[in-house]
């Protein structure tokens, strides 16, 4: 009978790495699915299952919190779009990969945390000064990520930005719009029309 390799105990940063992950994953989807009315320090505890001290440690405050979670859904994010953007469909279709990859980023609990925290943030002051630049960040690295790829397979600069910039504006109202007047299988239709309509207007220059 074959010895079956020693399981390699983690280092003490690694489970406090898997830790925090599981506390900001857990953060994430209570905002998303609960709203920021429901958000607490305390059941985010309770749901990732450690103690209440322990989360504290990690984030003393409940803006602490939001605003690692956010960091962390943003770097999660921007690794997947790299990660799209890189793979072999890109270059034999580079418009449908890209709205696959938009439709799975705005359509994801991540970003219905995201539009959770920016209502709130309109009577908040203190928490819109936190997710407001990140928010425009995460914005910002996603729209580069697009644009380059779409400029090395040969789109000038300028339409390349413009063409991802829409097609992102497109998204954040289909999902609005599927998230507070349910329209049952427009969003599928909206997005194949646009497919079909973006390679003329990359084109034609918009």
């Amino acid at each position: 009978m074959t010895e079956q390799p020693a399981r390699r105990r983690r280092t003490q940063s690694e489970r406090r790495e898997a830790t925090q992950a599981a506390v900001l994953d857990t953060a994430l989807e209570i905002l998303a699915t609960e709203g920021y009315v429901a958000f607490a320090s305390s059941g985010v505890a309770a749901r990732a299952g450690i103690s209440r001290g322990a989360l504290e440690h990690y984030y003393p405050r409940k803006i602490d919190l939001i605003a690692a979670a956010c960091h962390h859904a943003i770097e999660r994010s921007v690794a997947e779009a790299r990660e799209a953007a890189a793979s072999p469909d890109m270059a034999g279709d580079p418009v449908g990969t890209f709205l696959s990859a938009s439709e799975r980023f705005f359509f994801a609990p991540a970003y219905a945390a995201q539009i959770e925290l920016l209502i709130a943030a309109r009577a908040d002051s203190a928490l819109a000064g936190v997710i407001h630049p990140i928010v425009l960040d995460a914005r910002r690295r996603l729209d580069d990520v697009w644009t380059e790829v779409l400029v090395r397979l040969g789109q000038e600069a300028a339409v390349a930005r413009r063409y991802v910039d829409l097609s992102h504006v497109l998204m954040r109202g289909l999902y609005l719009a599927e998230t507070w007047l349910p329209q049952g299988d427009e969003r599928e239709k909206i997005i194949a029309q646009w497919r079909d309509a973006s390679r003329a207007l990359l084109a034609s220059g918009l």
